[in-house]
């Protein structure tokens, strides 16, 4: 009994994608009248033209802070004391 019912719930799941994908298709809803046939056959319109962003002027180098060596420096770590 509890195989039946999950197979039909499954069955049904897959009958619903299945009915969806299909009447996401232009040519089926032409054919169910969900659309007429002068709409499905017209191109879609032509994406608006892309606008470039304006240019942001170039980041000035700031000035580092400390030296590189400055965390794992061997003069430093081998001066601490226990």
């Amino acid at each position: 009994m509890t195989n039946f019912f999950l197979g039909l719930i499954a069955g049904c799941i897959i009958a619903g994608v299945v009915t969806i994908s299909a009447a996401r298709n232009p040519s089926v809803q032409t054919r169910l009248g969900l659309m007429p046939a002068a709409q499905a056959a017209a191109p879609p319109p032509a994406p608006a033209p892309r606008i470039e962003p304006p240019h942001c002027p170039e980041a000035r180098a700031e000035t580092p802070v400390g030296r590189p060596d400055m965390l794992f420096s061997r003069s430093r770590l081998w001066s601490i004391k226990p």
